[in-house]
C-alpha cells in the first residue's frame, strides 16, 4: 500500500521586502522533501514524495502529512494533496488545492475509493488527457470517467498509447517509473537579477530567494551551516575604476539553517557594503557546513510560549535556555555585523589555574573552539575578583616598626583578611608560577586581590602584586 503527496509550487514570484514568505521552486521544494523521505522526484510541474516507508519515524501517516502540508505552506506551496499514486495526488492537487487522505485509504475498499476521486475531476487535472481535452470535450466527455468508459483500443488508436499510460497510472493499475531527486554535494547557486542594481541593499530580495533554496538544500541534508558567501558580478557598463565582481562572507556565532535569523544576517552585512557599479548576478555558495541533530523531546512537558514570562521556573527548562542561548548568538553575530568582527568578543573558559590563562576571548561570529567542563579554577569558598589587572602591579613594603616584617602597601597598609591560597602551575609551557594569594583590605582602595610570588630557593626575595580589584 503506496502513501504519495503531491505539493505544487507557488506561481507568484517574492516579495522584494527580505521579511516575506518565501516562493521555493520544484526543485528547492524537493530538496526540502528529502527530510522526510529519499523517494522524491520532480513530476511536471509538482513534487511527488513516497511516505509509506516513513511513517513510523514520524507518528503515523497523518501527522507525517499534516507536517509536510503545514511547513510546506509556509514555503509557498499553493496546492498538496495525497493519494495511493504519484499521478493520482496532483491531479486531485491540481483540482482541490489541497485533499487530505480518504476515508478508505488503508482498506480493502482503497481501490474504489481512489477510482471514485479521480472518476469526478475534469480532464485538465491529468497531463497525459489535458493535451486532448479540446477534442474529448466534442465527444461529450467532461470527467476523466467519460474518458474511461470509452474503448480502450479507439482510445489508443486516435489519441496514443500515452492516454491509456496515464489513466492506468493513476488508478494504479500499472506502475509508474521514476527518476529520484539527488541532492549536489555541494550547494552553490546563481541568479540574474531582473535589473541592475546600484546598491547592496537591492540586493536583498535576490539574496533571499538564494537563501530560501540554501535552507531547502540543508534541510534535506539534515545539516546547518556555519558560513556562507554572497558573490555578485558587476555588469558589463560599470565604471572603469570598479573591479570585475565582489563578495560577502557571512559567519554565524553557532550552525543554524533558520531562514529567518540568518535573511536577517545577510540584511546586515548588506547594509555595510558599497558597490563599485551596477550588479546584475549574484550567486550564493555553502562555505561550512555541519550534520545537525534534530531535538529530543523531553519526557515531560515543556513551559513555553506565554507561560516562560508568567512561571519563576520557566527560564530552567531546556526549552527555554535553548531560547535563550539562540538569542544570543544571534544578538551577538547582528552586533558583529555592525561594530565589526574584532569588537565583539566572548570569553571561553580554560582548564588552567592560572587567572591569566583560565580564559581567552575570541571574535563570537568566527565560533568558538570545544568548550572545556565549567569547573572553577579556584575552590568556591575563596572569593574571586571582578577585575584582573592585565599586567600584576608591583607593591611597596612598609616595615612594621623596628622589626623585620614587612607588610605590603596600596592607599594605605594592607590587611591580610584571607589565604594563602597556593598556585603552581605553567611548567608544562615554559613559564611556570609559583603564587600564594591572599584577600587584603585597603584604608583607600577597598578589599584587592594580592599575591606573593614564590620562587623556590630564594623565599628572601619574594615579592608582592596586585592582581585583582573588588566591586
Amino acid at each position: 500500500m503506496s502513501h504519495w503527496m503531491a505539493l505544487i509550487p507557488g506561481a507568484n514570484p517574492p516579495s522584494p521586502c527580505i521579511e516575506s514568505s518565501p516562493t521555493l521552486d520544484a526543485r528547492s521544494l524537493g530538496w526540502w522533501c528529502l527530510q522526510f523521505t529519499p523517494r522524491v522526484a520532480l513530476l511536471d510541474e509538482g513534487v511527488v514524495a513516497e511516505l509509506q516507508a516513513s511513517h513510523r519515524l514520524f507518528g503515523g501517516a497523518a501527522p507525517l502529512a499534516q507536517r509536510i502540508q503545514t511547513e510546506a505552506q509556509a514555503l509557498g506551496c499553493r496546492a498538496s494533496a495525497q493519494a495511493r499514486t504519484a499521478a493520482a495526488a496532483l491531479a486531485l492537487a491540481r483540482h482541490h488545492g489541497h485533499h487530505t487522505l480518504p476515508a478508505a485509504w488503508g482498506t480493502a475498499d482503497a481501490d474504489a475509493a481512489l477510482v471514485a476521486l479521480l472518476d469526478a475531476l475534469p480532464l485538465q487535472t491529468l497531463c497525459g488527457v489535458a493535451p486532448h481535452a479540446h477534442t474529448l470535450a466534442r465527444l461529450g466527455c467532461r470527467t476523466l470517467k467519460d474518458v474511461r468508459t470509452l474503448p480502450r483500443g479507439g482510445l489508443s488508436r486516435r489519441f496514443g498509447a500515452s492516454m491509456l499510460q496515464a489513466l492506468d497510472e493513476a488508478t494504479g493499475a500499472r506502475t509508474q517509473a521514476f527518476d529520484w531527486l539527488l541532492l549536489p554535494p555541494v550547494f552553490e547557486s546563481r541568479l540574474e537579477l531582473p535589473y541592475r542594481v546600484e546598491s547592496a541593499q537591492a540586493m536583498g530580495a535576490g539574496a533571499a530567494l538564494l537563501l530560501d533554496q540554501l535552507c531547502a538544500w540543508l534541510a534535506g541534508q539534515h545539516a546547518a551551516i556555519q558560513a556562507w558567501t554572497l558573490h555578485w558580478q558587476h555588469d558589463f557598463f560599470r565604471p572603469r575604476e570598479a573591479g570585475t565582481h565582489g563578495s560577502c562572507t557571512v559567519r554565524l556565532a553557532s550552525p543554524s539553517r533558520d531562514r529567518r535569523r540568518l535573511q536577517q544576517l545577510m540584511n546586515e552585512h548588506l547594509q555595510r557594503i558599497q558597490l563599485g557599479g551596477p550588479v546584475g548576478e549574484i550567486s550564493l555558495h555553502a562555505d561550512d557546513i555541519c550534520p545537525l541533530a534534530d531535538d529530543s523531546r523531553s519526557l515531560f512537558p515543556e513551559i513555553s510560549g506565554e507561560a516562560l514570562s508568567t512561571r519563576p521556573d520557566a527560564l530552567s527548562t531546556p526549552a527555554a535556555q535553548k531560547m535563550q542561548q539562540v538569542g544570543l548568538h544571534s544578538l551577538m553575530e547582528r552586533l558583529s555585523a555592525r561594530l565589526g568582527p574584532d569588537r565583539v568578543l566572548q570569553g571561553q573558559i580554560q582548564p588552567d589555574h592560572r587567572p591569566e590563562q583560565a580564559q581567552t576571548w575570541y571574535p563570537s561570529p568566527h565560533g568558538l573552539p570545544p568548550a572545556y567542563p565549567p569547573q572553577p579554577a579556584m575552590p568556591l569558598d575563596l572569593p574571586q575578583p571582578c577585575w584582573l589587572l592585565k599586567t600584576p602591579q608591583p607593591l611597596m613594603l612598609s616595615r612594621i616598626g623596628a622589626s623585620s616584617v614587612q607588610i605590603p602597601v596600596y592607599q594605605g597598609r594592607l590587611r591580610l583578611l584571607a589565604g594563602p591560597h597556593r598556585i603552581e602551575a605553567g611548567w608544562w609551557d615554559q613559564t611556570p608560577t609559583a603564587r600564594d594569594y591572599y584577600l587584603a583590605s585597603s584604608p583607600r582602595a577597598g578589599l584587592l586581590w594580592i599575591y606573593r610570588d614564590r620562587h623556590p630557593g630564594s623565599p628572601d626575595d619574594d615579592g608582592w602584586f596586585l592582581h585583582g580589584l573588588f566591586a
